[in-house]
Parts: structure tokens; C-alpha cells; sequence
């Protein structure tokens, strides 16, 4: 991430800390980062941990994954481009290493004249435990 820590008011330090501790493959509802923001600072509201989201996202220190068919979204920490996947079944989200070959974005960019800043691809279907429970 580029900012520095005094950069952040301390309240989204908490919230970044959360997520950074949750680690890769996460995926942290506002609701869950909320309840492990307040172990650490007993005073912090649901309405500041959903504004340092929003802030941490814009400043890419956080990844925000809109989940289908679910009311809430997601967040985890910056990383890598990669995909993500939502088991229909159980709901589980899982991380796919994957990501939009650069040939296809630039592509889109030059055939639309867009500028694509950042990319989010989903899959849904069954997981491996749901597809085995199925055969």
C-alpha cells in the first residue's frame, strides 16, 4: 500500500489491520470486520469500519468482491489479480489464480476507447466438496 500510517486516520488503521491479519484468501463481510475491529478498539462504529473500507479500496489497499446474489460484499487484502469463485451450493468464495491476459484488456481498451482501470471476474457453479457430495 502507498500511504503511509499517518496517513490514515487511526480508526481505518484498525480496519486495515483486520483485514491484513485475516490474510490472502479472506473474505471478510463490513458486518465480521466490524466485530474484530471492536476487539481492538471497543468504541469504533459499523459506520466508520464501512467509510475505512470504502477508503482503503479507493486507496487499493483493500479489494472490495461484489458476491452475486448476495446482499453484502466482501473485502480482503490487495493482492494479486485473481479470480474468484462462489459455490452455489454451500457458499463458500474461493481465490482462482487467474486473471485477464493483458492481450484481451488492452483489446477491449483500444476496440471501446476506455480506459480499464481494474478488473473483477467471478465464476459460480459447485465447489470440488459439493460436486463430490453430488457424484
Amino acid at each position: 500500500m502507498s500511504t503511509t500510517d499517518q496517513e490514515l486516520p487511526p480508526n481505518y488503521r484498525t480496519v486495515l489491520d483486520v483485514v491484513e491479519a485475516a490474510g490472502p484468501g479472506s473474505h471478510l463481510t463490513a458486518q465480521e470486520i466490524w466485530v474484530r475491529a471492536r476487539a481492538l478498539q471497543p468504541r469504533i462504529g459499523f459506520a466508520t469500519v464501512h467509510r475505512g473500507l470504502i477508503r482503503l479500496h479507493d486507496l487499493g489497499a483493500v479489494m472490495k468482491i461484489d458476491v452475486p446474489g448476495e446482499a453484502s460484499a466482501v473485502y480482503e487484502p490487495a493482492a494479486s489479480p485473481h479470480a474468484h469463485f462462489r459455490c452455489t451450493v454451500c457458499g463458500a468464495i474461493e481465490d482462482l489464480d487467474y486473471a485477464v491476459p493483458r492481450e484481451a484488456v488492452d483489446a477491449l481498451r483500444a476496440r471501446h476507447g476506455i480506459a480499464i482501470e481494474q478488473e473483477t471476474v467471478s465464476f459460480t457453479g459447485r465447489c470440488a466438496a459439493c460436486e463430490r457430495a453430488r457424484a
